[in-house]
């Protein structure tokens, strides 16, 4: 029998209703619509091929599924430290573009997502090693959307339109975008049958396709900036004290790097950035090197990694140390 796994999925954009203010009712929770699950870190794809067995999977042992923060139920709860729920997902719906579930959300949680705290969700699924998805466990609100090929964030008034453009072009509730487009396209080749009434409801719902992608990209837009102005302020701000603290390696020309790094995966650069060593008022490493026989000297693995970042070979370094170490003693 194949292993399956527990893995943290990307966020996924949450559909929201931006003239209410309010928190959604039905959550996008796995896009389909584009194929595998392609993710900006590289972890992808992941692979939906039964979305009804999913659901099914999902509630098997419970009729509600919690929506935390930032993961705190896999990274806080085993810590002893709080996790509360934000929101239950009480029911999924297998759709054209993907599977969605609908939330029952707290008051505190309704009140966060309504006021754009949060702006995204990110599952937590059960797969295999092919990462074929099996269920979805919980969810989390989150701020750094990373599934690739979503669906656009959509508003209840925005979805009906579609609904409408669809049974107008003779096509089902919940088309996708791609598909009312092609039938759009499809038609423009037709004579029409109706006459000049017929060309006009075509007009019309090209005119409402094209006006609802202009809306779909300048939300998105305006998201994507402001996401991505946060994540800078909270990267600058981390490697800026690093830089105070001395670490080796960082400077006002590695900076820069650093920030990009930070950006990517904050995890990542968290531990990169704290595993270098701290620099001493002479600029070398603050913990001082082992002493042997006869006033010799090894390095320890900080200093040897110190070394190395900063281009002196770890020859020139022993000397210097020892020097250090003697000219104390005396």
């Amino acid at each position: 029998m194949t292993p399956r796994t527990h893995t943290s999925l990307s966020p996924v954009l949450m559909a929201s209703d931006p003239a209410s203010q309010a928190a959604p009712e039905w959550i996008h929770l796995l896009p389909t619509a584009n194929g595998p699950i392609q993710t900006d870190d590289n972890r992808g794809p992941y692979h939906v091929e039964d979305a009804d067995a999913i659901i099914a999977a999902s509630f098997a042992d419970t009729d509600r599924l919690p929506i935390d923060q930032n993961h705190s139920t896999d990274l806080a709860a085993p810590k002893g430290l709080p996790s509360p729920a934000s929101g239950w997902i009480v029911d999924m719906q297998a759709r054209a573009d993907g599977i969605w579930g609908r939330v029952e959300w707290t008051r505190e949680g309704a009140a966060m997502v309504a006021d754009r705290a949060y702006r995204a969700i990110s599952p937590v699924v059960l797969h295999d090693k092919a990462k074929t998805i099996f269920a979805v466990l919980r969810a989390s609100l989150v701020n750094r959307p990373n599934f690739k090929g979503l669906t656009a964030l959509n508003s209840p008034q925005e979805e009906t339109t579609m609904d409408n453009i669809a049974e107008a072009l003779g096509l089902k509730a919940g088309a996708s975008e791609e598909d009312i487009l092609a039938a759009i396209a499809s038609s423009k080749n037709k004579k029409p049958e109706g006459g000049a009434a017929m060309q006009a409801s075509l007009q019309a719902a090209n005119d409402a396709v094209t006006a609802l992608q202009a809306t779909v990209t300048e939300q998105a837009t305006q998201i994507n900036a402001l996401t991505e102005g946060s994540a800078r302020r909270e990267a600058e701000a981390f490697v800026d004290q690093a830089i105070a603290d001395k670490r080796a390696g960082l400077n006002a020309s590695t900076r820069a790097h650093y920030v990009s790094m930070h950006m990517a995966d904050a995890t990542m650069a968290k531990t990169t950035i704290e595993s270098l060593p701290k620099l001493g008022p002479s600029g070398m490493g603050g913990t001082p090197p082992a002493v042997l026989k006869e006033g010799e000297i090894s390095l320890n693995a900080s200093q040897v990694e110190a070394a190395k970042l900063l281009g002196i070979p770890t020859k020139d370094y022993t000397a210097q140390l020892k020097a250090e170490a003697e000219k104390e003693a005396s």
